[in-house]
């Protein structure tokens, strides 16, 4: 890993004030920033993040990336995220306490790593300072925003099946979960998302529906209300997840849009309908306020995501480009968190297809990620659906996706008209429609998937959902539908095709993984057949353990 030293060791080291840098701080004031900074009153807080200069390498972070190994690659990514936070924010980490004796910023300031950066309050004084660091790239606002992609019809009283009529049988199917043929994948392959975890960033979740109640992750490294950060992992009594808006362990739902998206993924059926597309997942409840929220609080879920090793991210929200979302922050956070070996799914948005190429919300104009549009259960485009394609022309360091054409968006299909799930009453179900209610349905098809063989990473996951959809509107991929609406079963179906096992499964599981390894270390002066030596030394020894690490996983 490349290390800045020069100017920032000297911040760090405490021997330089930022005072002194003599940077001009205007450029570095980005989006609404300056407009919010000039119309505040005097000691008013404004709720910021700080991005750093110093940035993980791209050929570090790819690099590392490379491992096939889902832990190890996971662990090294992690690793060099952190260190660099670490490293490149202490200078400004001690400003800012100074700062908040003088009463100059809030009382809560959030270090990140996932992207180095640090969320807090300031007043536009103390955010005039900390722009004149030259370990500072830029500072955006903060703003607290009604970011979800609302419904685009208020819930119903009674289940609706999409013009069907009452719910009639002892344990009818969703039709969304049924077109795209979970129901096969359970009753003929066995495969129904156990052992697969899906970080849930939403509104919350009510804990005890019958329907949710067995699938919720459990945090096995904490010991329940006990007041201690048993894990270490900065959050006390996480035991199922957290409420990154109370910044507490209370996730329970406090608008019933969570809930909803949440038994899409994993609703089971104990209450009478199934509703979910992998009733064995665990869900991480990763809560968000539903009417003002902040960015910054769905970066931490993310990274919170990422380093309590959630499989995947699904998340029914987005930011409008008229909002002037911190896209630049937006788009690292999502590479970091797929180099990290994380299935990021976001939904696309429910503004139609007039004004291209704004109509996808952020993140879901990322390019590497899944970005989930809306169909009916007859595979019909619904109206609201947003298209794409999207561009980032204007946004450095990136500025590809040239418009036109852009980059094709969405990146796939799924329903989300007349959806029917879970209640926030904890009982019973009720139905909405939005891109809100399709995105939960790919991330619960992409449990399957992952169950099915768990060595695949995020751009192969994405690979077989395209590779299988069922194509709709004009031929091949395009910016109505995507690749087309998702084959669940075609999907883990090619899934497990590429779960060939390597030579170095010693122990027959169908993974390579730290049993294989401790075989393998057992054999190396034992074994004439064993590893070769890799790196031609005459012997083998760490180097060629090294090397056989970073080949890890599923044989061509």
């Amino acid at each position: 890993m490349r290390i800045v030293f020069g100017l920032a060791s000297l911040i760090l080291a405490g021997s330089l004030c930022s005072a002194s840098l003599g940077v001009d701080p205007e450029p570095k004031l980005r989006g609404e920033l300056p407009r919010i900074m000039g119309d505040a009153e005097a000691g008013e807080l404004i709720r910021i993040v700080i991005v750093m200069q110093d940035q993980v390498s791209p050929g570090d972070l790819a690099q590392a990336s490379r491992i096939n190994n889902k832990q190890l690659r996971r662990a090294g990514v992690i690793s060099l995220l952190k260190h660099q936070a670490r490293f490149s924010q202490q200078g400004l980490l001690n400003q800012l306490a100074a700062e908040q004796k003088a009463g100059e910023v809030g009382a809560r300031v959030r270090p990140l790593w996932i992207h180095n950066a640090v969320a807090t309050q300031a007043t536009a004084e103390a955010i005039g300072r900390i722009a004149q660091r030259a370990d500072v790239a830029w500072i955006s606002a903060d703003q607290l925003r009604g970011s979800e992609i609302f419904p685009v019809e208020p819930p119903d009283k009674e289940p609706d099946l999409g013009g069907g009529g009452p719910l009639q049988s002892v344990n009818p199917i969703e039709c969304g979960v049924n077109i795209m043929r979970a129901p096969e994948v359970w009753n003929d392959l066995g495969i129904t998302g156990e052992g697969v975890v899906v970080g849930i960033i939403d509104s919350g979740a009510c804990l005890t529906h019958p329907d949710l109640a067995n699938q919720i992750w459990d945090n096995v490294d904490e010991i329940p209300n006990n007041g201690i950060d048993d894990d270490n992992n900065g959050y006390i009594d996480d035991m199922v997840g957290w409420d990154f808006w109370g910044n507490d362990n209370n996730v329970g739902d406090s608008n019933g849009h969570g809930t909803h998206t949440t038994g899409t993924v994993a609703g089971d059926g104990t209450n009478g309908t199934t509703t979910g597309m992998a009733p064995d997942v665990s869900m991480m409840i990763l809560r968000i306020s539903f009417d003002l929220s902040a960015e910054t609080m769905v970066w931490e879920a993310m990274q919170y995501a990422v380093d309590n090793e959630a499989d995947v991210i699904t998340a029914s929200i987005g930011w409008l480009h008229a909002w002037n979302p911190d896209r630049p922050m937006w788009r690292t956070v999502c590479e970091n968190t797929i180099a990290a070996g994380t299935v990021v799914i976001y939904a696309a948005g429910n503004e139609g297809c007039s004004i291209p190429p704004d109509e996808i919300r952020t993140p879901g104009d990322v390019p590497a990620i899944i970005t989930v549009g809306a169909t009916d259960c007859g595979d019909n485009l619904a109206s609201f659906s947003s298209c794409g394609p999207v561009t980032w022309q204007n946004i450095p360091p990136w500025n590809d996706c040239p418009y036109p054409p852009g980059c094709l968006k969405p990146t796939i299909s799924a329903p989300g008209v007349s959806t029917i799930s879970t209640s926030n009453n904890c009982s019973g179900y009720f139905s909405i429609s939005g891109t809100s209610m399709s995105t939960p349905h790919v991330a619960g098809a992409v449990a399957l998937i992952l169950q099915a063989n768990p060595a695949l990473d995020p751009a192969q996951v994405k690979e077989v959902l395209q590779l299988t959809a069922v194509d709709l509107g004009a031929p091949g991929d395009d910016n109505r539908f995507g690749a087309g609406r998702v084959d669940v079963m075609e999907a883990v179906l090619l899934a497990l095709d590429m779960a060939t096992l390597c030579p170095w499964d010693m122990d027959d599981d169908g993974s390579v993984g730290v049993p294989d390894l401790l075989s393998l270390l057992g054999q190396w002066n034992t074994d004439p057949g064993g590893p070769p030596d890799f790196d031609d030394d005459g012997n083998v020894g760490v180097k060629d353990l090294l090397i056989l690490l970073g080949n890890w996983g599923p044989c061509p």
